[in-house]
């Protein structure tokens, strides 16, 4: 097998950012097929300004080591895969081919641009023309058929799940302590707001299972906007005694899934946040038809999901290892050596 030198380009952003982690397990997932895999750091949106990026940044977590590296190793690329925009004059002059992974979903791309902001749906559109792109990918088979409208069948790939470093996310190491909290349930909601997906819909299902359950509190991460109208939901959990934790975006989330006994999600698609908590050995609760969901559920009608969390509880109470059987085959597939091996296929072919 060939070597293949490969140049990440993702915004340089460890515990920040998730396109950035799955850019990062992917390089990770490069070396260890034996590749030279580096990234380059394009820079960061806060705030609505861009702040540029820069070569020699470190990230060492888990023993894998990434330094950010100066665009001009594009010239001895053999092959670029794109998380994002680049600016044209690093890879202008550049032959090599490009492929082209599409973090965001198909709804969150179109809708913003059709009420007139942002225009992220075109562009993929029009990337999808280009000769030199010769490979999108997505992550979820729920998304096939939205990109093939855009995406010609020759280039788009779908891989099953996105990838995980088992060695970050797994069920032994440091825990967050939730026994503070004196609760014997702990639910954890981590999914990021989107403009397509939210958590106020399965927040309803928490109040109702905390009507009828006096042992169980629901810790929410990821709440990086104002609480504002969101905090008559926290009070109703509160005076229900089940409010846990609240938090914004949060370092070595791992810990908070190893002490979670649930985690409890809104999405359809298996997410970085469903798959880091599988990796981790924690049962999912997500949206009907996410095929690595633990138990599903209608993230809509809150009595389902009382149901589901109800029925969860009752089976890691009389059968947990039941339970964690299922999620280890599910966790399975986000497995680096998996999508390293299935992009080493693609590489292949295109060199």
């Amino acid at each position: 097998m060939r070597t293949v030198k490969i140049v990440h380009f993702a915004p340089f952003a460890p515990f920040a950012c998730g396109l950035y982690e799955a850019a990062r397990d992917m390089v990770v997932a490069d070396t260890r097929q034996g590749h030279n895999s580096q990234l380059v750091d394009v820079g960061v949106t806060i705030n609505r300004e861009h702040v540029d990026g820069a070569p020699g940044k470190i990230d060492e977590r888990t023993g894998s080591k990434i330094v950010s590296a100066s665009p001009d190793v594009v010239w001895q690329a053999d092959v670029i895969v794109a998380h994002t925009g680049i600016p044209d004059n690093w890879i202008a002059p550049c032959q090599a081919p490009i492929i082209w992974v599409m973090h965001g979903r198909p709804r969150a791309c179109f809708a913003p641009e059709y009420g007139g902001k942002g225009h992220s749906y075109s562009l993929l559109a029009n990337l999808a023309k280009w000769p030199r792109v010769k490979k999108m990918i997505t992550f979820w088979p729920h998304h096939v058929k939205y990109w093939d409208v855009i995406v010609p069948s020759e280039k788009l790939v779908c891989l099953p799940a996105p990838p995980i470093d088992e060695t970050r996310f797994c069920k032994d190491g440091p825990s967050h302590d939730f026994t503070v909290m004196g609760s014997k349930w702990n639910i954890v909601i981590a999914e990021s707001w989107r403009e397509d997906i939210d958590t106020f819909e399965i927040a309803h299902g928490a109040i109702e299972l905390a009507k009828n359950m006096n042992n169980v509190k629901f810790h929410f991460y990821a709440m990086e906007l104002e609480l504002k109208c969101y905090e008559y939901i926290f009070s109703a959990l509160r005076e229900l005694g089940a409010l846990g934790e609240v938090w914004a975006r949060r370092m070595n989330i791992e810990e908070v899934y190893r002490s979670a006994d649930i985690v409890l999600s809104p999405q359809r698609i298996a997410t970085r946040s469903v798959g880091e908590a599988l990796s981790c050995e924690v049962p999912v609760i997500a949206m009907e038809g996410c095929e690595y969901a633990t138990y599903p559920m209608k993230p809509d009608d809150p009595q389902d999901v009382c149901r589901a969390l109800t029925k969860a509880i009752m089976e890691l109470s009389y059968d947990k290892e039941a339970v964690i059987g299922r999620v280890k085959d599910a966790s399975s597939n986000f497995q680096l050596g998996r999508i390293g091996a299935q992009m080493t296929e693609i590489y292949q072919s295109l060199v």
